[in-house]
């Protein structure tokens, strides 16, 4: 685990399970806000880090655990007021968002952006030109997905935040990314020509996998190291099953 603390900002990287090491999950604290809590298996690390702060709110960018596993824990513990989306099943310890979180020095306001799941949730904090994006960022040019995820929804997504004013952004699994905006257009471009190339393929009658072999010949890691939960093939269909 590493904490990398710039001005009011403390960053916190930990790797999503104790046992696999090579990909981590960034968590946020500024001002009293925690965004993102960490996976509920990292929770005897997280705990002593957490314990330190004094963590007045939560604001989630979506449901899955290594992005919420810590709640249950904060919520016994910190009691702190938690925002998640209306879709993120958390009733139980979550407040759906306002239009803006507030802390004393700082304003968020929470973005719906659908595609990597249907709650996620990015961050906006204009007077500092700041956007937490969650996991809707993680590379500009992805190769895998998950079965559910959407091209489309993406790149909609994606549109709706190239509009607003930011310049740095905050990754859940990329950490800071100084030349946000550039990274965020890259995203869309490299989205846009993948599904234009699989349509075409498509049309022109190769099956799924022989698309795959065409677009993306090279298994990705990713890929192997998730048993195949996150797919070529799955980006591939998403092209065209939205």
């Amino acid at each position: 685990m590493k904490i990398l603390k710039n001005n009011d900002l403390y960053s916190v990287k930990i790797p999503v399970s104790p046992f696999f090491g090579e990909m981590s999950v960034y968590c946020y604290f500024i001002d009293g806000l925690l965004i993102d809590t960490g996976p509920t298996i990292q929770k005897r690390k997280l705990s002593r880090i957490y314990k330190l702060w004094d963590i007045q709110s939560v604001a989630l960018t979506h449901h899955h655990n290594d992005h919420s596993g810590m709640v249950p824990w904060l919520s016994k513990h910190q009691s702190p007021k938690i925002f998640a989306h209306e879709q993120a099943g958390l009733h139980n310890f979550a407040e759906v968002y306002p239009a803006e979180v507030r802390t004393f020095n700082y304003q968020f306001f929470p973005i719906s952006t659908p595609a990597h799941t249907l709650d996620h949730v990015c961050l906006l904090e204009p007077n500092k030109g700041w956007l937490f994006t969650g996991d809707l960022y993680i590379t500009a040019y992805p190769k895998v997905f998950l079965k559910h995820e959407s091209v489309s929804s993406y790149i909609d997504s994606l549109k709706k935040l190239q509009k607003l004013c930011f310049h740095t952004i905050f990754g859940g699994h990329e950490g800071r990314v100084s030349n946000g905006k550039e990274k965020i257009m890259e995203k869309i471009h490299y989205l846009e020509q993948v599904r234009d190339e699989v349509l075409r393929l498509h049309q022109l009658g190769y099956k799924d996998r022989e698309i795959v072999k065409k677009i993306f010949p090279n298994r990705v890691r990713r890929e192997l190291i998730t048993c195949g939960l996150f797919s070529r093939l799955n980006l591939i269909r998403s092209c065209y099953s939205d």
